[in-house]
């Protein structure tokens, strides 16, 4: 491997716009909302709200970890170094997991919205959905394949046009349902007594943990940042404050405007249904616009975490060096892409043997959400074992980089412990199986190559003059 990413590539703003493309908010809406008004009804706004409070703990967490080490590989490399290199290890390989299966439910978003607009008639076809979301992924290979440079630009662009399409159909949509509204505006749908029991509470904390899952590519694209060690954990708390608004804002416009009926008929094609409510024909196509905008660029920012996070792996001995090696002219780990595109290819073959789009996005959905929580949980508790032996020597430490990490990361883990024997063996299966059998890579990868990853003792945040001092 020889080489480094382009240092310096990304600003503040390239960082907050890639965190909040990686969530994907018209992508998330329009894929996650028939399963989060499924779990909890009326409560949607609740869970919403509920789930930012630990996901912000875990941006905070992200940060502070950030700060101690600016690596591509992100909380791979954080877990491996602070509690112990095969967790760390199984962190990375996790993210790789469920970025792989998410790839394959953000294309399909992106294949509906591109057949409601040529071609309707096949709007809930399983294989059309698919063949065209192959067409989409593949382009989104090819870009990130010329650089993060370019990537950045074209991103800010689609995430601008996305927000604004998102802000329009939300306030027009609540404006014209607010004369005859489906269900009446309610301040009972933002508190948690609505949800009714715990289980209903849990069910929705998965799906809603899922709608933010994303805005950590900002971390991996830190050795490409400037200013890396402050500015990728600011863009990451920034991207999810932004797109939190933007899910509240659509949960009470989807409330107020859509019968629960109409919401599971449209499924996968949420955000352009509430398009036609809030827009007349043609200017209802901009929520379609939206969701296949959306879709693409969240491809784009899961490959681009995929790429880095192998690329860093390669670094450090745990996985191919292949993996590791960087285009000669565009400085990306191009053979990454690749890899990641092969495994992508195959999954995007089975998805179209599922019978229909509603079943296929709800057990991803589910699958995804379990992955989420065990790679943000082991995150987060990360950061406050890493600052462990300096939480005594300053209130801000203490709190942030310690008690609020480690309480996000509990509330996070026990939702995706609790969910998961409800949710069928399919799911189940898809959960565990790929976190676990990265044992065997694990294992080959370690007695091949003898990584120095392994061996090298643990690290710790030092008391002052130490970096934990200096960085709060």
């Amino acid at each position: 491997m020889a080489g480094s990413l382009k240092k310096g590539a990304l600003g503040f703003l390239d960082t907050a716009v890639m965190a909040v493309a990686g969530a994907a908010p018209a992508y998330s809406i329009t894929a996650s909302t028939a399963a989060l008004v499924a779990a909890v009804g009326i409560a949607g706004p609740a869970a919403l709200w509920v789930a930012f409070v630990p996901m912000i703990g875990i941006t905070i967490a992200f940060s502070y970890l950030n700060r101690w080490r600016s690596d591509a590989g992100a909380a791979y490399a954080w877990v491996g170094r602070a509690i112990h290199p095969s967790l760390g290890f199984l962190a990375g390989w996790a993210l790789l997991g469920l970025s792989t299966i998410f790839m394959v439910a953000a294309a399909l978003p992106a294949g509906e919205a591109t057949l409601d607009l040529f071609a309707p008639g096949e709007l809930h076809d399983v294989t059309w959905a698919t063949g065209i979301g192959v067409v989409w992924f593949l382009g989104v290979l090819a870009l990130i394949t010329v650089g993060i440079t370019a990537t950045a630009k074209v991103q800010v662009l689609m995430t601008l046009l996305e927000l604004g399409a998102l802000l329009l159909v939300g306030v027009l949509a609540i404006w014209h349902a607010s004369a005859a509204p489906v269900t009446s505006l309610s301040w009972d749908w933002f508190l948690p007594s609505s949800f009714g029991n715990f289980q209903t509470f849990s069910a929705g904390m998965l799906v809603a943990v899922f709608y933010y899952f994303g805005w950590d590519v900002s971390a991996n694209l830190a050795e490409e940042t400037a200013n890396a060690e402050k500015t990728a954990g600011l863009g990451g708390i920034i991207g999810v404050l932004v797109i939190f608004l933007a899910f509240i804002l659509i949960q009470v416009a989807v409330q107020m405007a859509l019968t629960p009926a109409e919401v599971q008929n449209n499924s996968a094609n949420l955000l352009p249904a509430l398009g036609h409510v809030a827009l007349p024909a043609p200017w209802s196509a901009i929520a379609v616009l939206a969701v296949m905008v959306s879709a693409v660029a969240t491809l784009e920012t899961q490959l681009l975490q995929c790429t880095r996070l192998l690329f860093s792996m390669a670094r450090d001995g745990v996985v191919s060096e292949r993996m590791g090696r960087l285009h000669p002219r565009f400085q990306t780990p191009w053979l990454a892409g690749f890899a990641v595109a092969g495994v992508s290819l195959l999954l995007f073959a089975v998805s179209a043997t599922v019978p229909t789009i509603s079943i296929l996005m709800s057990d991803l959905i589910n699958a995804i959400g379990v992955q989420v929580s065990f790679y943000y949980a082991v995150a987060g508790i990360a950061c406050a074992w890493y600052h462990r032996k300096v939480l005594l020597t300053d209130w801000r430490v203490c709190l942030f980089a310690g008690v609020v990490p480690f309480a996000s990361a509990v509330f996070i883990g026990c939702v995706g412990l609790y969910q998961l024997p409800q949710l069928g063996w399919r799911v189940s299966v898809i959960s565990i199986g790929t976190i676990v059998i990265g044992i065997v890579p694990m294992w080959y990868y370690r007695r091949r190559y003898a990584s120095r990853f392994y061996t090298d003792p643990m690290e710790h945040a030092l008391p002052y003059p130490g970096p934990a001092r200096e960085a709060a």
